[in-house]
C-alpha cells in the first residue's frame, strides 16, 4: 500500500424505509471525491462497491433492527466498506439455490471482494469488506 488513508462515515437511522437511498448517494459521492482511474475495469469496480455496500445495508435492514453506521475506508490500493448494525448473529452465505428469489446476497459480496467479515461491536456488530479502488 502507498499509505493514503482516508476515511467517511455516515451514522445512520433504524428506520429501514428511508436508509438504502441516502446511504448509497454518500457512497456514490465517496466514489465521486476518489482520484478519476477512467476506464471499463475502474466503472465495474465502481459498480461492484454500490452493489456490496447495498447488499450490506440491506442485511442490516433485514436481519437486525437496521444499519446504525456505514464507514469507508481508503487504505492504499483498497476500500473497506462497513456496515455495523444492532444484530450479533453474523451474515450467513446460504446453499445455492437458483430457484429461490432470495438468500443469495452473501454470495455476491464473496464473488465481489477480496475478502469480507465481522467484527463485534458495541450492541451488535460490523460486517466489513475489501474492494480495489474503482
Amino acid at each position: 500500500m502507498d499509505g493514503t488513508a482516508e476515511h467517511w462515515c455516515f451514522p445512520l437511522g433504524y428506520d429501514s424505509g428511508s436508509v438504502l437511498e441516502p446511504a448509497m448517494t454518500h457512497v456514490r459521492g465517496v466514489l465521486g471525491a476518489l482520484p478519476p482511474a477512467g476506464g471499463a475495469t475502474a466503472e465495474r469496480r465502481r459498480d461492484a462497491v454500490l452493489m456490496v455496500v447495498c447488499e450490506l445495508l440491506t442485511n442490516a435492514c433485514r436481519y437486525a433492527r437496521g444499519p446504525t453506521r456505514l464507514d469507508i475506508d481508503l487504505r492504499g490500493g483498497v476500500l473497506v466498506v462497513a456496515v455495523t448494525d444492532t444484530a450479533t448473529a453474523p451474515p450467513v452465505v446460504r446453499p445455492w439455490r437458483p430457484a429461490q428469489p432470495n438468500g443469495h446476497g452473501m454470495h455476491v459480496v464473496v464473488r465481489l471482494t477480496a475478502d469480507w467479515g465481522v467484527s463485534p461491536a458495541p450492541g451488535g456488530k460490523t460486517v466489513w469488506a475489501v474492494l480495489p479502488v474503482p
